[in-house]
């Protein structure tokens, strides 16, 4: 008997907790080539237990990790449970590849747009979707449904403009020395006032000095952006 499955796409999938291992039923039916990564290890464990041995432990927070990966034209799907991690993981996949085709599920019209916002080709809403069809989204650009039953809470995730006042700590500090993932934040990009107030995507290879009046556009849980706004302004907002 033929095998009737795709063979010419690599898909990686990144989680397998409840959202993870229901598309990776309905996707394994249809193609042969799938990798499944994840940072928790119960999840691992259970992925070989079902008999995936193309799946690998990694922190998906580490760029390196990712890079080891070898991700250039291939489809890889957001899939954690976590909405706040595929969000964070879909920006750091795009900064990484501009050559694949990046999915990722949501649960809202607010993530949908944060998702789209960043990069991401293909978005699931999956409060309007249905399990049967999701195979169409990694074959071809359908409108498509997937996992209605899956119930999320939104997390709180926003995209905000901060302008740096004066006298703050990144003053005259350059964007290689700043880590926003230590306030658990990302800067998506920088308007700076002596570039006629252009907007930068931030990506690899930039490396920006902060000056006063600059606009940072970060991404990040509310609290995160209202406590890195009282460290660089010393007032509440």
């Amino acid at each position: 008997m033929s095998d009737s499955k795709n063979s010419s796409l690599e898909i990686i999938l990144f989680g397998y907790g409840t959202t993870g291992a229901k598309i990776y039923e309905m996707l394994s039916g249809n193609f042969s080539k799938i990798t499944v990564l994840d940072k928790d290890e119960e999840h691992i464990k259970r992925a070989k237990e079902d008999g995936i041995v193309t799946s690998s432990l990694i922190d998906i927070t580490d760029d390196s990790e990712l890079e080891e990966q070898r991700l250039e034209g291939k489809i890889l799907f957001c899939a954690m449970d976590d909405m706040a991690l595929n969000i964070f993981l879909a920006l750091s996949l795009r900064n990484i590849t501009e050559e694949s085709t990046i999915l990722s599920i949501s649960t809202s019209a607010e993530n949908t747009r944060k998702l789209k916002f960043i990069g991401v080709n293909k978005v699931i809403d999956i409060y309007e979707s249905s399990a049967n069809r999701i195979v169409d989204i990694v074959t071809r650009p359908a409108v498509t449904r997937v996992m209605d039953e899956i119930i999320y809470a939104d997390n709180g995730i926003s995209i905000e403009e901060i302008e740096i006042p004066p006298n703050s700590f990144l003053e005259g500090k350059c964007i290689q020395e700043i880590n926003f993932r230590d306030f658990g934040l990302i800067l998506i990009g920088i308007s700076d006032k002596e570039l006629g107030e252009d907007f930068i995507f931030v990506s690899r290879g930039i490396n920006h000095k902060f000056d006063e009046g600059d606009i940072l556009v970060l991404l990040g849980e509310t609290q995160a952006l209202k406590d890195f706004y009282k460290k660089l302004t010393g007032n509440e907002r």
